[in-house]
């Protein structure tokens, strides 16, 4: 349970950066059209 309760802010964090890396590549092909 201690191990599981560690990984999840990982995985959190992981999913975070994967949605504003997407969100930042959606923004800037929308500024380059």
């Amino acid at each position: 349970m201690k191990v599981y309760t560690f990984q999840l802010p990982k995985v959190v964090s992981s999913i975070t950066r994967t949605c504003i890396n997407l969100f930042k590549k959606d923004k800037k092909v929308k500024k380059s059209d």
